[in-house]
């Protein structure tokens, strides 16, 4: 199989169904990593933002990385400026140290991930080729985009990617025929028209650029949509631009911000089509700009959706007048624009909700059996109450439940049959229950309203119902929570809304002073060893098991659970 994946070679079309195929902003980094820095799998975990460096010249900064090779030895790469930007924002996002490792998995694991991409990329694409794709085939892409595209010097190959030569790099020549012959040559005769493309891109890219800069200053959701809007505009890009987001159960699509022509498009007499089609499909898409069904075109619009793993906040709508706008490469870019206004979303609210003075405290109510956690109590007929939960990556959830009513090898079995959990151990048996350590993937509104920003402070499922309590920061947008929620979970239910001031005296007080002194790593790391017994005698777990269940090495975990403990008791002894 292996040998078999080694032959694949990608087209520029297919590295971007790959890209778009990514589900977490960990996954599009690995995979930009592997296919446009040419980074092997085993070099990946030694990664650490204190291997960037930055160079400026000319207006322009440049960015290398010092790879750390099998062997012990090093060399150095080069870091295209726009993966640089999605580099840092991921450490900003992650608080991850400059001596940390920026995605901390085994090499396996980075294999694995990038294989799960390509299993998405080949259902979706319809490529059977790209389920097959490994980081060796992105760093083969890697180096025959600069060979053969681009030209670059092979020397420059050989020493960025630390390959010996490039023979092996080159597909196979074989004889072309006449009209690919005459549309080369045509190509190198239409030149004027490439240079326009060119130079679109080139703009495009610089807009970019400033509408990252711009997220990166932006303190609230509300600032980081009016900051895009305005940046793309005042670029001349695009003549408008609309943030919108869908309401009332997709009944209706309304504008939070705009800037440029046109500010009442997408009022209700406007034609919605097209951002709810891009919205139902998470896609690019792109139709002609008609107010109204039968009305002449006012150039070309594009709804790009602005997702965070399962979370849409709705879509950015550009429109551009010249024909030549959203191509493929376009539109990959606003694609990925559209993902980086999720994340930078997602960040925002959670930072809210780490500083802030007050936090919306909200409760739920479901009985879906398209919960995981619902399903599992009325199958098996039992109560189950969530004890603790850590977000462990970007799109699953450790939680630690207590069921009560059945064995814990009839949940232990039962958890095996299903694809919504990814792996389940028991950490201890009481007389009455089991406390039981399961890594939820899917199908839990937790786990969607963990990624919208939220904090679960409680979950519990009696008599096949199943009650949620999540605090956001104050400024959370409520009813569009819920209605986004309701498209995956009909029966939730909104059955109180409080606003709550913590204070030094109250757990939630003293968990906002810890908030200050650890990293999300840290803090992590240590609530789910205390959850898992770590900390118990006889312990419930021992370190190898919170390390694999947290998919991180042993060395790790002790250095984030030393440095947590360390900065804990400062808090506890130190009179400052």
């Amino acid at each position: 199989m292996a040998e078999a994946a080694e032959e694949i070679r990608l087209t520029e079309r297919e590295y971007e169904q790959l890209r778009q195929s990514t589900e977490t902003y960990r996954e599009e980094l690995l995979v930009r990593l592997c296919g446009e820095v040419g980074l092997r799998a085993a070099e990946i975990p030694r990664l650490k933002p204190a291997d960037v460096q930055s160079l400026g010249g000319e207006g322009r900064t440049q960015y290398f990385v010092t790879v750390h090779e099998s062997d012990g030895g090093t060399r150095e790469a080069y870091l295209p400026p726009r993966v640089a930007h999605d580099f840092w924002q991921y450490v900003r996002s992650n608080n991850i140290e400059t001596d940390q490792s920026v995605i901390d998995v085994s090499t396996r694991r980075v294999q694995m991930l990038v294989g799960e991409v390509g299993e998405r990329a080949a259902e979706w694409a319809g490529r059977p080729t790209l389920a097959s794709v490994t980081p060796s085939v992105l760093r083969r892409f890697f180096a025959q985009q600069l060979l053969v595209s681009k030209g670059v010097d092979p020397r420059i190959i050989t020493t960025i990617g630390g390959w010996e030569g490039v023979d092996g790099l080159l597909p196979p020549l074989e004889e072309p025929p006449r009209d690919e012959i005459t549309a080369a040559f045509e190509r190198l005769e239409d030149g004027q028209h490439g240079a326009g493309k060119s130079a679109r891109l080139r703009a495009l890219v610089k807009t970019l650029d400033e509408v990252g800069e711009a997220l990166s200053a932006a303190g609230s959701r509300g600032e980081i949509e009016d900051a895009v809007c305005q940046t793309i505009v005042a670029d001349e890009t695009y003549d408008a631009a609309w943030v919108t987001e869908r309401e009332r159960h997709r009944e209706r699509i309304d504008v939070r911000t705009h800037a440029g022509e046109d500010p009442d498009r997408f009022d209700d007499a406007g034609d919605t089509t097209l951002i709810r089609q891009a919205l139902q499909s998470n896609r690019v898409l792109v139709a002609p700009d008609r107010p109204q069904p039968g009305a002449a075109e006012r150039g070309l619009l594009a709804a790009v959706p602005l997702v965070h793993g399962e979370t849409t906040y709705g879509a950015l709508v550009v429109r551009a007048d010249s024909q030549g706008a959203f191509d493929d490469p376009e539109r990959t870019a606003l694609a990925d624009l559209g993902r980086r206004i999720g994340l930078t979303i997602t960040a925002t609210e959670r930072r809210q909700l780490l500083l802030g003075d007050t936090v919306v405290r909200l409760t739920l109510q479901y009985t879906d059996r398209g919960a995981v956690l619902v399903d599992l109590a009325q199958t098996l007929d039992c109560d189950i109450e969530l004890t603790g939960v850590v977000a462990a990556d970007a799109h699953s959830l450790l939680c630690f439940v207590t069921v009560d009513g059945t064995a814990p090898e009839t949940v232990l079995n039962w958890v095996s049959e299903t694809d919504s959990v990814g792996d389940a151990r028991l950490i201890r048996s009481f007389e009455d229950g089991a406390l039981l350590e399961m890594v939820i993937e899917s199908d839990s509104p937790a786990l969607a309203l963990t990624e919208r920003g939220g904090t679960v402070t409680e979950l519990s499922v009696e008599n096949g119902t199943a009650t949620i309590v999540t605090e956001f920061a104050p400024n959370v947008g409520v009813r569009p929570l819920v209605d986004e929620l309701n498209r995956q979970y009909p029966t939730v239910e909104l059955r109180s809304k409080q606003e709550v001031t913590p204070t030094d005296q109250t757990p939630a007080g003293f968990r906002e002073s810890i908030d200050e002194k650890l990293t999300e790593k840290q803090q992590s790391v240590l609530r789910a060893a205390y959850h898992a017994g770590y900390f118990e005698w006889p312990r419930g777990s021992t370190a190898e098991e919170l390390a694999e269940s947290m998919d991180i090495s042993s060395p790790t975990l002790h250095n984030h659970l030393r440095r947590a403990q360390q900065k804990l008791l400062g808090v506890a002894f130190d009179d400052e």
